[in-house]
This record gives structure tokens, C-alpha cells and sequence, in this order.
């Protein structure tokens, strides 16, 4: 399925600098935690499909041992522009509320094709929500969102994390990690966010 993304070109969902920071936090040993601690200005991206131990507490994580990061972080400074990647319309938005969960979110729809995808835009600022309505068309390039910080965000700092699905989400959320009994799964319904943000890393 994932050979219709190849039919398209996409916008940016952010606009990264030439040089930018990959984060590794698939070591629990390093310093993971104090790697997302950098300045506001630096840009960075953290990987699909990594597993990160150590890294998600609490019980939405912990009680499942979910824990393998199924989106693309893209690290920037606080109210950094977020761009609609592809033409399409805004699916739902919400604020979750849970600490370390992704604040302020919003989800896109998008046709490829005729095969209907769904992105997923979590860590956003308030504002990001206003003068949103279900159904909204949305251009590719458009202004969509801004990044929140540790405040709306879900306490983490500023930084998107963006991610795909075949499948419509009945809520406004996607599970951002799993667990190792989910992941094949997992992979299937979440596509890597390279096919449309191109190689990042």
C-alpha cells in the first residue's frame, strides 16, 4: 500500500535548516532524557520505529510497556510554523490532557489515490486549534499549527511529533508508541513519516 506515496510530492511539514540534530534514544544507558533538553533554537529529529527505554512514564506507557516510537519527532523552537504536507481536510482536534501525552493535537485527512490517510500533528500550541472546524479543507503548504511548549505541549519540550495511519482514529489520538506484542501491527497501520517528509535521517 505504502507504493502510492511515491505518485505525489509533499511540503515540508516543517522547515529544517540545513544541519540539524538525529537523536538517539534507543539506549537507556545514554543520556536520552537529557538530549531532549536543548536550546529552543536548535533543530532536530528523532526517529520512526525506535525503541526508546526508559524514556515514556506513566500509566498510558507503563502498564502496556509500550515504548517504540511510531511517528517522526521533528524538534524546533517554540511556535515554529507547522505546513500541510498534502492538500486534504482537518479530520479532529482536541487537547489531551495527560501528562506526557501530546497536549494540544490536530488530525488531518488526506486522499492518496483514493486511499484515505490520516496525519497526525501532536505537541501544538493553543492557538493551533482556533478557527478549526471538522471538514476544513486544508492546502498542501498552508499554515496548519504551531508548536507548543512544555506548558500545552504535554510537558515535553518543544518539538512535533508527526505521524501517519491507514486507519481512522475514533478519537483524536493515535497510540505515539507501542508495545513489542503490537509493533508488527503497528507497522502496517503506521507507515514511516519519511515516505512523505522525505529522508531525514
Amino acid at each position: 500500500m505504502n507504493d502510492v506515496f511515491l505518485k505525489f510530492s509533499y511540503h515540508p511539514v516543517i522547515k529544517l535548516p540545513q544541519h540539524y540534530a538525529v537523536f538517539d534514544f534507543s539506549n537507556s544507558t545514554k543520556q536520552e532524557k537529557n538530549e531532549y533538553k536543548y536550546k529552543d533554537t536548535v533543530y532536530g529529529v528523532g526517529k520512526y520505529n525506535e525503541k526508546r527505554p526508559g524514556i515514556y512514564t506513566g500509566p498510558q506507557y507503563e502498564k502496556q510497556n509500550r515504548f517504540i516510537h511510531m511517528g517522526i519527532d521533528i524538534a524546533a523552537p517554540v511556535g515554529e510554523a507547522v505546513y500541510a504536507f498534502f492538500a486534504g481536510q482537518i479530520h479532529s482536534f482536541t487537547y489531551n490532557d495527560a501528562p506526557l501525552d501530546y497536549g494540544y493535537t490536530l488530525i488531518t485527512q488526506h486522499d492518496l489515490a483514493g486511499k484515505t490517510l490520516y496525519a497526525l500533528h501532536g505537541h501544538l500550541s493553543k492557538k493551533s486549534l482556533q478557527n478549526k472546524i471538522p471538514g476544513q479543507k486544508i492546502q498542501a503548504g498552508e499554515v496548519i499549527a504551531y508548536l507548543g511548549n512544555e506548558k500545552e505541549n504535554g510537558g515535553w519540550p518543544p518539538h512535533l511529533h508527526f505521524q501517519l495511519s491507514w486507519l481512522e482514529p475514533q478519537d483524536c489520538d493515535m497510540p505515539g508508541v507501542v508495545s513489542e506484542a503490537d509493533h508488527a501491527q503497528a507497522l502496517k497501520t503506521y507507515p514511516d513519516p519519511q515516505l512523505v517528509l522525505g529522508k531525514l535521517y
